[in-house]
């Protein structure tokens, strides 16, 4: 058994109607891409201020370990001890399993 399919022109208001969806979806895809736009200019502008901010924070705390550093090496030297110890045995707990 064998399948005919008659093809008609499609009338005159389902082309106009294809025509007006089209333009519709054009205009959707250009008001998305204006706003994706924006949005990524606004991202954009938080994020370079927000890293500015973290960039002048992360120079404070450095400078402030840094001279705290200096005024007691011997307790930052005890510090990292322990704190290597302690890494230290909860690494070699967590392989030993």
């Amino acid at each position: 058994m064998t399948d005919f399919t008659i093809k008609t022109p499609a009338p005159k208001s389902a082309r106009t109607a294809a025509k007006t969806g089209a333009k519709r979806a054009k205009a959707a895809v250009e008001k998305a891409v204006d706003t994706v736009a924006e949005k990524a200019e606004v991202a954009r502008a938080y994020v370079e201020e927000k890293a500015e901010e973290g960039k002048v924070w992360t120079a404070d705390k450095a400078r402030l370990a840094h001279e705290q550093a200096e005024e007691h090496p011997v307790a930052l030297a005890i510090g990292t001890f322990i704190a290597g110890a302690v890494f230290g045995f909860l690494l070699a707990r967590n392989l030993d399993r």
